[in-house]
């Protein structure tokens, strides 16, 4: 089976063209998972309104602009 410049050359753009769309995909996938980890760590206080990010299991934190204890929603 003998391969023709115009055949090979088709292939390259195929196979890069299916390289390109792979890479799309996974790097939309791992972007939505960072995403999502970072919603089930924000908290918004409830009494000034100011949003942080907690990443620790505590089920009340201290919101770090005004000290008020406030509770994490359940996700």
């Amino acid at each position: 089976m003998e391969l023709t410049i115009t055949e090979f050359v088709m292939w390259v753009l195929i196979g890069s063209a299916g390289l390109v769309m792979a890479c799309a995909l996974l790097s939309r996938y791992l972007h939505g998972r960072v995403e999502r980890r970072g919603l089930l760590r924000r908290v918004i206080c409830r009494l000034c309104l100011h949003a942080f990010e907690d990443s620790s299991r505590d089920r009340v934190v201290k919101c770090p602009a005004c000290g008020a204890l406030t509770g994490k929603a359940r996700r």
